[in-house]
């Protein structure tokens, strides 16, 4: 993929700067000259985010490779931590005033009432969320394959390898159909040899292994926004209802694991429930609030969330009572929701997506999120048990 070069070398010198403690810059100086000083730093640094924003937005190479690999509202997510509403790059316009700014804002009111220590802690908060926002925007440009120059260029390569294994993971919890998950495979792969390019400081060669990996993530996503648009009201109501029988079918296996002795609570506890009723409250909630959504995007945040909350909660409360009954010498048959879980696994209704002959809207075998072998419905992102 071809590649735009960007050199701002206003953006580097704010990082370097950034990169020195306040104190190097005015420690033998006034309170007063202090507050200046570290407001102008603060002001400084917005000016050099808002150059190099201004710089990017305005090359149409550039925010077409932002596009692709879809980070275009990480890019601008974090611009709008910097700027006042209304500010405007290109067809994007900023609805409400960014953090960043209002404390910038703070900072040079406490200055003008010579509220100098007010006006110093202000600029500092002011200055993190700056620095913060040119970093992310550097790793965001860096996994775009928008060159920045060499500058730190090692440390964005490996933030930006990470952040794409993270993508990666996250995906992979989502999927079953193969084809899909042999690109993340073949993407993995080519992280690993972007992380060996880097590990010899071979910084060409470690960007067009990370940018073909991008390539490969970006496909993937690209081909579940196509299948989400095949959603429809009553499918997602299916799904639902489906959710509701899972939440039922837990019900029912705690009460079992408590006859054996099984510390329900406590195993509860160690994903952040209160108890039995608290998971019950809770998982019944997530339902709700898929069932009232009206935004498709958050409709299909919300079911993956029910699948991942269904996938990992069976899995840990399988290994659980095994271990549970290994200690006690017991005997269960209890074996999660597996491949016979009753109407999700492969032998599902004809609703799925992306498969031959269609499976419901199941957790088990076969029946991974947006289509498996046999097909699958939405929600079913428990992948390969």
């Amino acid at each position: 993929m071809k590649t735009k070069k960007v050199v701002v070398l206003t953006i580097l010198v704010a990082i370097i700067a950034l990169a020195a403690p306040a104190s190097a810059v005015f420690s033998s100086q006034s309170i007063g000259n202090k507050a200046e000083n570290i407001v102008q730093i603060a002001e400084n640094a917005q000016q050099s985010l808002m150059d190099l924003v201004a710089f990017v937005t305005a090359d149409a190479d550039a925010m077409n490779l932002i596009t692709e690999v879809e980070l275009e509202d990480d890019f601008f997510g974090n611009v709008s931590l910097c700027v006042e509403e209304g500010t405007t790059f290109g067809d994007w316009t900023a609805n409400e005033d960014g953090e960043g700014w209002t404390r910038l804002e703070d900072a040079n009111s406490a200055l003008t009432a010579e509220e100098y220590e007010d006006a110093i802690d202000y600029a500092k908060e002011a200055l993190t969320i700056f620095r913060d926002a040119i970093r992310s925007i550097h790793v965001i440009l860096c996994e775009a394959g928008v060159e920045i120059g060499q500058l730190l260029e090692p440390e964005v390569l490996q933030e930006a390898i990470d952040r794409s294994q993270d993508r990666i993971e996250q995906l992979r919890d989502l999927l079953a159909d193969e084809d899909m998950r042999a690109m993340l495979d073949d993407a993995e792969g080519l992280l690993v040899e972007a992380q060996a390019y880097l590990d010899s400081e071979d910084m060409d060669d470690a960007k067009d292994s990370l940018r073909a990996a991008n390539e490969l993530i970006s496909q993937v996503c690209q081909d579940l926004r196509q299948i989400a648009k095949e959603l429809n009201p009553q499918r997602i109501r299916n799904y639902c209802e489906e959710a509701f029988r899972y939440r039922e079918r837990f019900r029912g296996r705690f009460g079992e694991a408590e006859n054996e002795g099984f510390d329900v609570d406590g195993f509860l506890q160690q994903f952040g429930y209160q108890n039995e009723d608290d998971f019950m409250a809770r998982f019944q909630e997530m339902i709700q609030n898929t069932q009232n959504g009206e935004d498709l995007e958050d409709v299909l945040d919300d079911l993956e969330d029910i699948g991942h909350l269904i996938r990992q909660m069976d899995q840990n409360l399988t290994q659980e009572l095994q271990h549970h009954r290994a200690q006690h010498g017991q005997e269960g048959t209890d074996s999660g929701f597996g491949q016979n879980s009753g109407g999700y696994g492969q032998e599902g209704g004809t609703s799925g997506y992306g498969g031959q002959e269609g499976s419901g809207s199941g957790y088990g075998q076969n029946g991974g999120a947006y289509g498996g072998s046999r097909g699958s419905g939405v929600m079913d992102f428990a992948g390969n048990q």
